[in-house]
């Protein structure tokens, strides 16, 4: 009986393996792959409002593979740009295949430029098509143009450090973002969240052309210890909803980056209490936590706290570094300097009634009982919300010396 029993099994097993082997006939692959030689691949999107009935012009930055790896290359440019008009965003992108001689592939995009015009018409649609479409990456940065150049220049502007412009745009972003805490990386996942925001909407970093704008695309700007044309970042567009509301100042900017918790590095030049010479400080690391109170849910509260620690960068005064009470009298300085550029920030938002701090979201974590109550009348709710401030500022150390050559030659006479 054993033996029968051993039988069968070795039947059910080959059974089993030919009805597998038999299935690896259905199975296609990708059926619908291209090869890489037969696609262009798409490092940045630029949209810009088209006269016309079509109402977008969008173009399309494209990698010249030849030219990159420089072995084959013609001596062009290392990126072309096609451009096209649609009704809609897919609809300009597939009208491009009547100039471009491959598959138009935008995964490997880094940059979604849109045009101030765009912008305070309302991106709703061109969102969705991000969102939707499965090619897109949410991780592409996401960048409004100041009137003045449209997205298309942006997209066909060349940089000299780094080949492709979409890619070097995208790493000065958050190099500028690390060094300088006036903006932050916003990608197409953060708009997304951002709309959602009720009575808010999301924050994009603006961009310009320092120079000629039209000489930004020629590789005569590459030859130029100079260029002229270099893309730059702007100042922070402020969206509520999906409509372009206003741009901040670079006050407002490092206000809003400490709000968010963004804040990596950044100078700070106040002056000196001795003889009212500027000295530069550098954050070193920080930290903001956001707390909301709802005891009264008419007159919610917002509570900031600021942490943060400062190195002492440049000196061009005769303090005394060593000295307890100036240190002291610094960091006191640089409080009020942070809390007024906080403050600066949330009076402007609250002036056009756009939440674009999630004060709505603190508020449901803190008390989600409450909020339900003023959830349906937030609009008129915001603008009145009492915002408190705490900065605890500490300077660390002075880097290599303690006092100025400023100093010394003032003792001496």
């Amino acid at each position: 009986m054993g033996k029968n029993r051993s039988h069968w099994v070795e039947a059910l097993r080959g059974l089993l393996l030919l009805i597998c082997l038999f299935g690896v006939l259905f199975l296609t692959g990708c059926w619908d792959a291209k090869e890489l030689n037969k696609r262009a691949v798409v490092s940045g999107i630029g949209i810009d409002l088209a006269k016309g009935e079509e109402k977008y012009l969008v173009s399309l930055q494209i990698i010249i593979a030849d030219e990159i790896s420089g072995k084959i290359g013609r001596g062009a440019t290392p990126t072309t740009v096609y451009q096209a008009r649609g009704k809609t965003i897919i609809d300009a992108i597939r009208n491009t295949s009547r100039k471009v001689p491959r598959l138009v592939s935008p995964a490997q995009a880094r940059m979604i430029v849109m045009s101030e015009d765009v912008a305070r018409e309302g991106v709703a649609g061109i969102v969705d098509f991000l969102d939707r479409d499965s090619d897109i990456r949410l991780t592409a940065k996401v960048y409004v143009v100041k009137r003045g150049v449209s997205a298309g220049d942006i997209v066909s502007a060349l940089t000299p450090i780094g080949k492709i412009t979409g890619y070097a745009l995208a790493q000065k972003t958050d190099l500028a973002s690390q060094e300088l805490g006036e903006n932050y990386s916003v990608e197409v996942d953060d708009v997304i969240r951002g709309m959602l925001i009720p009575e808010g909407g999301p924050v994009l970093n603006g961009l310009t052309i320092d120079g000629d704008v039209k000489a930004g695309g020629k590789k005569s700007s590459l030859e130029s210890s100079i260029s002229p044309g270099m893309v730059q970042l702007y100042r922070m567009a402020v969206f509520k909803g999906d409509k372009m509301q206003l741009w901040l100042s670079e006050e407002e900017n490092r206000g809003l980056v400490w709000i968010k918790n963004k804040m990596k590095k950044s100078v700070i030049v106040i002056p000196s209490p001795k003889d009212g010479g500027d000295i530069s400080l550098e954050v070193m690391r920080s930290r903001t936590r956001m707390k909301a109170s709802l005891n009264d849910p008419e007159h919610p509260v917002i509570r900031f706290s600021v942490m943060t620690q400062f190195s002492i960068r440049e000196v061009n005064s005769n303090i005394d570094l060593r000295n307890p009470y100036e240190l002291q009298t610094m960091e006191q300085t640089v409080q009020q300097v942070i809390q007024k550029q906080m403050q600066t920030v949330v009076d402007k938002a609250q002036s056009i009634k756009c939440d674009m701090f999630t004060f709505s979201e603190a508020m449901e974590r803190a008390d989600p009982v409450q909020w339900k109550k003023i959830k349906n009348k937030w609009g008129q709710i915001f603008p009145r919300v009492k915002v408190e401030y705490h900065v605890d500022a500490v300077i660390r150390n002075s880097q290599m010396r303690d006092r100025s050559f400023k100093y010394y030659t003032n003792s001496e006479q």
